[in-house]
């Protein structure tokens, strides 16, 4: 019995990922409806800034949330930012964070948000329910190109392989989830495998999510407020 319903459970993880990619579902910030449960958590963001500003035409929509005060003078190139409520249903994600970012410098962030990779400022940090920052144990060296090859994966799409829950994630992938961008970032340039389950995980799959980056042991926390 508790064979096929976790059998179910799968499919339907794995039918509403089919939806998504195909773009049958509905965006937070647009269409005929609105996503819920599972299927809102893989509204995660696209676009790239211009001049400095974000260009609303492809940003579409920023982080959602009750707001924080976290002190972002205390970010440092490479660190990671970890977030929740930014998106309708996030409690549903295993672990408290539901959303991942790594800090790129000169008060901009990159993300992999619903339409793909972006570059983005960190004003819109302050928007989340609570926000924290973390730092990956390793050289100021790897930290530095772990940016320079997130930034190379801009305008790539989003990555809705963990909405099957078996889930997955590659270092050198066509398209990337939120926490799959930073964990790829630091395995690409020979920096620590910072996925807390490096293999299986009955609570996360093959997947590596925001909540992995943070209980890794090769990240520390540096600040947090809600």
């Amino acid at each position: 019995m508790r064979r096929k319903g976790f059998t179910i459970f799968c499919v339907s993880l794995f039918a509403m990922s089919m939806l998504l990619s195909a773009g049958l579902a509905t965006t937070l910030s647009g269409g005929s409806g609105n996503l819920t449960g599972l299927m809102a958590l893989a509204a995660i963001n696209n676009g790239i800034s211009s001049g400095g500003a974000i260009d609303s035409k492809l940003v579409g929509d920023t982080w959602g949330g009750d707001g924080n005060n976290l002190d972002l003078s205390k970010l440092q190139v490479g660190d990671i930012i970890l977030v929740s409520g930014v998106v309708v249903g996030d409690k549903l994600l295993p672990g408290h964070y539901s959303h991942a970012a790594m800090y790129i410098g000169n008060g901009k962030m990159i993300e992999a948000w619903k339409n793909g990779v972006r570059v983005v400022d960190i004003s819109m940090i302050h928007n989340a329910n609570d926000a924290a920052i973390y730092r990956v144990s390793t050289s100021s060296s790897i930290k530095q190109q772990a940016v320079n090859w997130a930034l190379t994966k801009v305008g790539l799409p989003y990555d809705y392989i963990w909405l099957t829950y078996i889930g997955g994630k590659q270092v050198d992938g066509n398209s990337y989830y939120c926490s799959e961008l930073v964990w790829a970032a630091y395995k690409a340039v020979g920096g620590p495998d910072i996925d807390q389950n490096p293999g299986w995980s009955w609570t996360y799959g093959y997947n590596v999510a925001p909540q992995e980056l943070a209980d890794d042991g090769d990240t520390y926390l540096v600040a947090y407020s809600s």
